[in-house]
């Protein structure tokens, strides 16, 4: 039974110790951000909106890349099959 009091007395000393280094950190965050105004708040939104932009082109370019280039003669003869579909279906 009394290994049940040193467990309960064991997780209320690391919960205890757990809170004051979440306090420590919380106090570090307000010191470092103490000076931070919306302008550079907003500076700061504007530029990660601009990363993402042109992480998101690179990724779009980098995609084109993959993808297997169909060559001009192909895309024609395609066009012109097609075309030819279309008229005997017309005609026929």
């Amino acid at each position: 039974m009394e290994y049940v009091i040193y467990t309960a007395l064991g997780c209320s000393i690391a919960a205890f110790a757990l809170s004051l280094i979440a306090c420590a950190r919380i106090g570090k965050f307000v010191q470092a951000t103490a000076d931070t105004d919306w302008e550079t708040l907003a500076n700061l939104t504007g530029d990660i909106a601009a990363l993402k932009r042109t992480s998101q082109t690179l990724n779009n370019r980098l995609n084109g890349m993959n993808k297997a280039v169909i060559p001009q003669e192909q895309i024609i003869q395609q066009m012109l099959d097609h075309q030819n579909v279309e008229q005997i279906r017309r005609n026929g």
